[in-house]
């Protein structure tokens, strides 16, 4: 029933639908696609594509004028997406096939938002060197498939509250390149309410925590998405 659907997004819990969603989804409520007009939760934000191959996730709905476009659209902040479809640089062709996105940053303005899910965002950005602004977000909850396959080497999450973490479920998956990952020295997860199975899944010997951890394909679970230090193996450099 809602096959294509990929922008489709529920007003309640962020529920988008899948390729075998049938009738019963069409409803409020949690897990439904219907909104409510006078009582949703749903917030966005934009992602402005431009020309010179950097996408900017902002609240600004306004691309920037002196710039050239490739193509803008809205994401929906509590969107819980299960695959490519919603963001402006993931056809499957032309110029806004995803392989022309090499940086992406958020803007300071995406810390108005106190609740995002940021699923499939960047997945199969296979040319994405560069990613700035983490420390701009707060109340992040779902990461799934975040940055998959994509080609940076390094990425630095200090200014990132991980509190609110629920599912790393493959977020670095098939990062082949990473070899850093920056973060506070404060960094905790959650200490309940995690999860998220191979989140380092294929990634490679590059990646090396701070103390000196090298990943390994039996150490691919969000729990090694922790900082390095003497008694605790993990993936994250203290900066």
């Amino acid at each position: 029933m809602f096959t294509g659907c990929t922008r489709l997004v529920g007003g309640t819990d962020g529920f988008v639908p899948s390729q075998t969603s049938g009738a019963s989804v069409c409803k409020l409520g949690a897990g439904g696609v219907l909104t409510d007009s006078g009582n949703g939760a749903r917030t966005w934000f934009w992602a402005h594509f431009y020309e010179d191959g950097e996408g900017v996730l902002t609240a600004t709905a306004t691309p920037d004028s002196p710039r050239t476009l490739r193509a803008t659209g809205g994401i929906c902040a509590i969107g819980k997406y299960v695959g490519l479809g919603f963001t402006p640089w993931d056809d499957v062709t032309g110029s806004t096939h995803l392989q022309y996105l090499t940086s992406a940053t958020f803007a300071s303005d995406m810390a108005t938002f106190s609740y995002l899910n940021l699923n499939y965002l960047f997945y199969s950005c296979t040319n994405l060197a560069s990613i700035s602004g983490l420390g701009n977000l707060s109340g992040v909850r779902s990461m799934r498939y975040t940055f998959s396959s994509c080609s940076f080497a390094t990425i630095d999450f200090r200014g990132f509250d991980p509190s609110t973490l629920t599912d790393l479920f493959y977020t670095f998956s098939g990062c082949r390149n990473m070899t850093t990952i920056y973060a506070d020295s404060t960094w905790a997860l959650p200490s309940s309410g995690l999860t998220g199975s191979q989140c380092f899944y294929s990634c490679s010997t590059s990646l090396v925590g701070g103390n000196g951890a090298v990943w390994a394909s039996s150490k691919t679970a969000y729990t090694y998405f922790r900082i390095d230090r003497a008694g605790q193996a993990g993936y994250l450099t203290a900066a």
